[in-house]
């Protein structure tokens, strides 16, 4: 069975006008806000203009409301400048920085350059033993309530000890001053829009005149005075609101889009990747997961590993490959391998768990975000031939999802400095031939593993092949190159570690559940184990679910527990590490 998939082919871009520079063509869509509209200044002066139009508004009155704009830019005697506004940038920036600095040292009681916790300490029990107010009623806090309030207020304050031995140093004291600048600097360019654009410089010397801007203002004006007389009529007002109303929707969508080029920009950067050489045809597949489950697992044990095969298909031209993953993966190339001059690696998938270093999204906070090195391996490539991105979230994998949205275009185009020549992929991932991109669920993997079919864990080998419908795929350790390690798993993840278990009586099934999954549009009714009793010292499969009851005497599972429910049997509360909300 073979399918068409989704493809990007790049386009020629002629050439790119000085004051609108587009990274890649995307359905006629620039990256960001890169490629300026020719009303975005127009829609700038509106929206500026709307607090000083209105009924019977002069030129005079709505000139004197708009010079506080130009003012608030840092004009120097010829107007305007980009120096101008970067100065404005760089005192706010010093401004936060001296701030924390300075609300730190407010603790150092004895003037030594760092805090300890007992100078925080003693400066916080006078606030601690403040009068506290229940339903309107002012009381003495107990001594168990000023210790709970001290506790949290020298606890909050202790924060930017980051060696957490009980000293905020003078080098975490600075550390904490950059980071807050660092924020102020974000914060800045956000609220940046609110000063004189510089597309504003109509002849192009690098600087807003007052003249420029009171010609660009005084045209706006004219455009809201339909009938010239100098004044805006009641009529003029409603037509002049209807055209704010769009101009704040345009500037809302270019200020959204300059954040998500400002995101995926942070992601890219040090990610250490080469660009491909000119007479490559860059190639970029993606997937969420593979159709078939690795029996080898890599960075962890306690990730869940899928295979992917590319399939390159004869030909002259030279192929530079970027294979992108969302789980940990492993990209079984095979084919005509020659080709191939370089490849990169990516999976968006760390060891860590999320929220420490896990995963880096494209949405999100703009900035560096905590991200660990991606789980990925590859086969039936040299190893001087492969290249490993440095950590999670420098490409979007592209997927059905993010080819719609063009966050997997733009991040390859930032990654690799060009537009990829074909780009592709798919949520459930079998076998992808290239170059033209053609997806094959159905293909075969090399080397699978007959699973049993009988036996105590007999439904739960049958679902196997439901989430994994290409079966399980037997690995040759030394084959794959990788960043991490690479090892087989003591216990097969999923339904079929649980299978393993059950099979080997160190699991009991005690529950069912029942239902009805969609595999490309069909309808297929499954019986899923959903309960089991733990009998035996286990290691619990990487990526099962389910509920656990752990047995008298038998120690907790080792592995991860945070995505299952595992409960003692003589007391039903949860063992350490596993979910507490079980019911």
């Amino acid at each position: 069975m073979t399918g068409t998939i989704t493809t990007f082919v790049k386009a020629v871009v002629g050439p790119l006008s000085q004051k609108r520079t587009c990274l890649f063509g995307l359905l006629a869509t620039c990256l960001g806000v890169l490629a300026t509209p020719a009303s975005a200044d127009n829609d700038w002066i509106i929206a500026r203009m709307s607090s000083s139009i209105r009924t019977e508004a002069t030129w005079d009155q709505v000139r004197s409301q708009m010079l506080i704009a130009f003012f608030q830019s840092n004009p120097d005697e010829r107007g305007v400048s980009a120096q101008g506004i970067e100065d404005l940038r760089r005192i706010s920036v010093a401004q936060r920085r001296s701030q924390a600095v300075a609300q730190i040292l407010t603790y150092d009681l004895d003037g030594d350059g760092s805090v300890t916790t007992e100078e925080i300490t003693a400066a916080m029990k006078p606030r601690a033993r403040q009068m506290i107010h229940v339903n309107g009623v002012q009381l003495e806090p107990t001594p168990q309530q000023v210790r709970t309030q001290l506790d949290k207020l020298v606890y909050d304050l202790l924060k930017p000890d980051t060696d957490h031995d009980g000293v905020i140093s003078t080098a975490e004291i600075q550390q904490e001053g950059a980071r807050q600048a660092t924020q102020a600097s974000i914060a800045w360019q956000q609220s940046a829009t609110q000063l004189v654009p510089m597309t504003l410089d109509a002849n192009g010397d690098g600087v807003v005149s007052l003249a420029e801007y009171e010609a660009t203002v005084r045209e706006q004006f004219d455009s809201a005075d339909q009938d010239r007389d100098g004044r805006v009529s009641a009529s003029e007002a409603l037509e002049f609101g209807k055209r704010l109303n769009e101009a704040r929707q345009a500037i809302q969508r270019a200020r959204e889009a300059e954040i998500r080029k400002q995101r995926l920009e942070a992601a890219v950067a040090g990610c250490n990747v080469p660009n491909p050489p000119r007479d490559a045809r860059l190639v970029v597949v993606g997937a969420r997961e593979g159709r078939a489950l690795s029996n080898a697992w890599v960075g962890s044990q306690d990730r869940v590993t899928s295979v992917v095969t590319v399939e390159v298909t004869p030909g002259p031209e030279p192929l530079y490959l970027a294979l992108a993953s969302d789980g940990a993966t492993i990209w079984d190339v095979i084919g005509a391998t020659e080709r191939i001059i370089g490849v990169v690696a990516h999976a968006d998938t760390a060891a860590e768990k999320a929220g420490d270093a896990g995963r880096s999204p494209a949405g999100g906070a703009i900035g560096p975000q905590p991200r660990g090195r991606p789980l990925v391996g590859v086969m039936g490539m040299p190893r001087d031939k492969i290249r490993f991105t440095a950590y999670t979230g420098c490409l979007i994998p592209p997927t059905e999802t993010t080819l719609k949205d063009g966050s997997a275009q733009e991040t390859a185009t930032l990654l690799f400095g060009r537009p990829a020549d074909e780009i592709g992929g798919k949520h459930s991932a079998g076998t992808f031939s290239v170059p033209g991109l053609r997806h094959f669920p159905d293909r075969a993997v090399r080397n699978t593993i007959q699973l049993p079919k009988e036996g105590l864990g007999e439904l739960l080998w049958r679902n196997v092949l439901g989430d994994y419908p290409l079966g399980i795929a037997q690995i040759d350790l030394g084959s794959v190159v990788s960043g991490v390690p690479v090892k087989n798993y003591s216990v097969l993840p999923g339904s079929a570690g649980l299978a393993t278990l059950v099979d080997a009586g160190d699991l009991r099934i005690t529950g069912m559940s029942r239902g009805v999954r969609i595999n490309f549009g069909d309808f297929q009714p499954y019986t899923q184990p959903d309960k089991f009793k733990i009998t035996r010292k286990l290691r619990m499969p990487a990526g099962a679910s389910g509920s656990f009851v752990l047995a008298d005497q038998v120690p907790p599972p080792d592995g991860d527990l945070s995505s299952v429910c595992v409960s003692s049997e003589s007391d039903k509360k949860p063992v350490g590490g596993s979910r507490t909300n079980c019911n």
